[in-house]
């Protein structure tokens, strides 16, 4: 694994928060030692913040303690645990998903769900989840828990006040505003079946004062996370093995979670400048690397690098064909054996060259990606003399991803081929300027004044495709040979892939709302926005409405429309792969949807996504018990789904290349993203909690469940197979539920926890139904037990998943020669079973 810093990047962020120090947020006359109201909530409103159960949609709030008191230091699965339709699958070898773990909220993308941090918008992650729809959205993994204040999480469109992305809900994460005190925490486990897994985390937070009310609040967390395994040799390594190659390794190719370091390093600050107005600045320095094992290759069978046709790959090194290299048939699985007769005859002969010389048993690629992640908003926000409160901010977010290979080759370069590469990398960057008013109007016959909020908003959003290593991309001399094209399993980005794309936008909304009675709260926003240098403008509104029928109980209800803007790096990636046919060098993979090819193929530029939101629901207080249960309604229009493979013909490029389309020729087949999907979501979500008191002991019961149902409506026939028509519709578990009780007494603290998946439908063979099956429903159990001494320390001993319980095993019809699968991957929880730790907290 690289876990070398980047010291110029380094170098930025400590410029970076040395700023940050020198500004400074207090938000909203919130000083250090005043603790905010329980359950008090801004997310989805601009008016005066109001608790959780009087909103006028769903929002769930969780408190540091909350994150504090569960075992797991990932902030995708403490999310998990609390948020009812919130879903993240444990990822192993799955390209860029096992960079930046994609997530589902609602049985949406995670790109349709907007996220910030103290109320602004997170940038993106430069890295983009290739598959269905590229996804591309931000990464989460880059806030430390141990730096958050609050989690409010809205369960509603919100499109109308925020902008794109808000399709599902929005994510807020509020950082903590202390001046003062300290916290500190070390974990470390393994996973019990092999101990694997290993973790060790390291995590801490310092209040500081900044004059006489202002405060820096600094926080950081260091994650090492080995690799698990839970692999099963593959068949046809065993043969090779069988047949006399001792070289092979057991296991060839590993299943299980990658390899991750991550520091993460954020700053929250804040002064008051005068009664009425406040400076602040928060931000982040992030650096993550994720390191996994991809595909074996086998010594008897790899096309292109160990063999060529019927035969194996043996290259002439003359450079004029005088080498006299044997011809030599590559044996047909199981029987197989032939790689030992290559390797004498090569070693006899110094004309010739086979890969198998450097790997003898064949060879599985490492790869992964160096991220480097940094932000910073700065503002004042505060009241003019006529009661309106402002806020104006700058918001900066840079995201680079560098993609590494090691242990693999370049075919075409034969023996001059290193055997690691950096292939390529991506880039993001995004600038907001936001300016926020909110007026309080008072209006006869109106129970309360009326929140008139009104704004406008800039964007920019950059992504940039570059290369620094040639020798990912080079077309070697032995490509004429047979042999593949670029670094095997991850080929570089070429100079026809590279390139840099940006975006512009600017909004201007109106949120209006007011309780129109003592009992009726009514809301109303409107937002225009334009991205002037793309796809046009779109005009989005909400309605929202909650009644308090009694002292306890309310109902509430929204209706808003929503949209989803593809991202520059969406609308123009180019995954491209080279290789040879017939001597003549050829491309094929993901390429742009306004390229000419694509075009003749149907292919157009990608507009946004269009989405209606419709919600109902209560919320009742009754006898200690706070319970919500809200109906959702979500019909998607234009969704972003990867077309089927098109083959560009010989004759067919000949007709292209004359009507104009140049490089016709050099592609042979070829995918691209396009707006052609029609869906409705549906659900239910209940949440509840209650605190029962035992005299000198106390226990907090929290649970949810939530149903999820996604309806296909329509699409083009032919661009989604079988499979992933029921992967969209079945494979995320239709129920869900999380249930946790933390038992508090004097010093001890005992806290149990269950998440509940329902059965979910596995597809191994599209043209196949029979071999369909259903993996069964389970129940995940996890345990703490916490013994605090002197009130600065605490030591805590735990398990996630303590009963082991493991996926639907992949059954034998479904194991090829190729699968080193033993569990299905595609499962809410992870494969890896029991994970034991030890936890001290330290607080000053």
């Amino acid at each position: 694994m690289n876990k070398t810093p980047k010291l110029s990047t380094l170098s930025s962020a400590l410029v970076l928060l040395g700023s940050i120090a020198a500004v400074a947020p207090a938000a909203y006359a919130q000083q250090g030692a005043a603790p905010a109201l329980e359950e008090v909530v801004v997310t989805g409103s601009r008016a005066a913040p109001r608790t959780a159960m009087d909103s006028a949609a769903p929002v769930d709030v969780f408190s540091a303690q909350d994150f504090q008191d569960q075992g797991t230091s990932d902030i995708n699965d403490l999310m998990r645990n609390l948020v009812p339709t919130f879903n993240v699958q444990t990822q192993d070898i799955n390209d860029g998903s096992s960079l930046v773990r994609p997530t589902t909220l609602r049985g949406l993308p995670a790109d349709n769900t907007l996220v910030l941090i103290n109320g602004k918008r997170r940038h993106r992650s430069a890295v983009i989840q290739y598959g269905r729809a590229g996804t591309h959205f931000p990464d989460i993994q880059m806030i430390p828990p141990i730096a958050m204040r609050q989690v409010e999480v809205l369960r509603d469109g919100a499109s109308a006040q925020y902008g794109s992305d808000a399709i599902a809900g929005v994510f807020n994460f509020q950082l903590k505003e202390n001046t003062e005190g300290a916290s500190f925490e070390y974990k470390t486990g393994q996973y019990t079946e092999t101990k694997d897994g290993t973790l060790q985390y390291v995590a801490g937070n310092v209040g500081l004062a900044l004059g006489n009310d202002g405060f820096a609040s600094l926080s950081f967390d260091v994650t090492n996370q080995m690799r698990s395994d839970r692999s099963i040799q593959r068949a046809d390594a065993q043969a090779i093995i069988n047949a006399g190659n001792r070289a092979v390794p057991v296991n060839a190719q590993k299943q299980g979670l990658p390899d991750v370091s991550n520091f993460n390093l954020v700053a929250n600050t804040g002064i008051q400048l005068s009664a009425n107005a406040e400076l602040y600045s928060f931000g982040n320095y992030s650096e993550k690397t994720n390191e996994l094992d991809f595909f074996y290759r086998p010594a008897e069978n790899r096309g292109g690098l160990f063999t060529s046709g019927a035969n194996h790959l043996i290259l002439d090194t003359t450079g004029n064909g005088t080498g006299n290299c044997p011809t030599i048939p590559r044996s047909v699985y199981p029987a197989a054996g032939s790689s030992l007769n290559v390797l004498n005859a090569v070693g006899a002969n110094p004309n010739c060259f086979s890969f198998l010389e450097w790997f003898p048993g064949g060879y599985t690629p490492v790869f992964g990606g160096d991220i480097v992640d940094m932000s910073n908003v700065t503002g004042m926000r505060g009241e003019f003399s006529n009661g309106t409160r402002y806020d104006v901010s700058m918001n900066n977010g840079f995201s680079e991803v560098e993609f590494f290979i090691y242990n693999t080759t370049n075919p075409s370069m034969g023996p001059a081929s290193p055997t690691s590469f950096r292939p390529g990398v991506y880039t993001t960057v995004e600038n907001t300027l936001n300016f926020d008013f909110v007026t309080p109007i008072a209006v006869d016959g109106l129970y309360s004044p009326l929140s008139f909020a009104y704004g406008a908003e800039w964007r920019r959003e950059i992504f940039e495709v570059s290369n620094r290593d040639d020798n990912a991309w080079k077309v070697g001399p032995y490509a004429t040979q047979g042999a593949n094209i670029g670094s095997d399993g991850f080929p570089g980005f070429s100079p026809t892939a590279q390139g840099k794309w940006d975006r512009k936008n600017w909004a201007f909304y109106v949120d209006i709302e007011a309780d129109v009675t003592e009992r009726l709260l009514l809301g109303v926003a409107v937002r225009y926005e334009d991205f002037y240098n793309t796809f046009g403008d779109t005009t989005e509104g909400k309605l929202s409405a909650r009644y308090r029928l009694t002292d306890n109980m309310n109902i509430r209800s929204t209706y808003s429309t929503g949209f989803r803007a593809p991202s520059p790096g969406q609308a123009n990636i180019s995954n491209i792969s080279t290789g040879v046919d017939a001597g003549i060098t050829i491309n094929q993979g993901q390429i742009p949807p306004t390229n000419p090819i694509s075009v003749a193929f149907g292919g157009k530029p990608l507009t946004p996504e269009q989405a209606e939101n419709f919600s109902v629901g209560f919320a009742w207080q009754v006898g200690g018990v706070d319970l919500t249960v809200d109906y959702y309604n979500i019909k998607m229009e234009d969704r972003i789904l990867n077309s089927s493979n098109f083959d560009i013909t010989p004759a067919i490029a000949a007709q292209l290349e004359a009507s104009g389309i140049v490089g016709a020729r050099s592609i042979t087949r070829f995918n691209y993203y396009t707006n052609d999907l029609d869906t409705t979501n549906q659900g239910v979500e209940a949440v509840a909690s209650y605190t029962y008191d035992w005299g000198n002991s106390s226990t907090q019961f929290q649970g949810s469940w939530a149903w999820t149902k996604q309806e296909l409506d329509s699409f083009t026939p032919g661009l989604l197979n079988r499979a992933g028509q029921l992967t969209l519709t079945d494979q995320i578990p239709s129920n869900r539920g999380n249930f946790r009780a933390n038992h508090r007494m004097g010093d001890w603290r005992m806290t149990l926890q269950a998440n509940y998946y329902d059965k979910y439908l596995v597809v191994p063979a599209t043209a196949d139904p029979t071999r369909d099956y259903w993996a069964q429903s389970e129940v995940i159990f996890g345990t703490e037990i916490a013994y605090e001494y002197n009130e600065n320390y605490t030591f805590i001993i735990g398990a996630d998943n303590v009963f082991s319980t493991k996926p639907e095993e992949v059954r034998p019809i479904d194991v090829g020669s190729g699968t080193s699968q033993r569990y299905l991957t595609s499962s809410g929880f992870s494969p890896n079973g029991r994970f034991l730790y030890g936890r001290v907290q330290v607080n000053f």
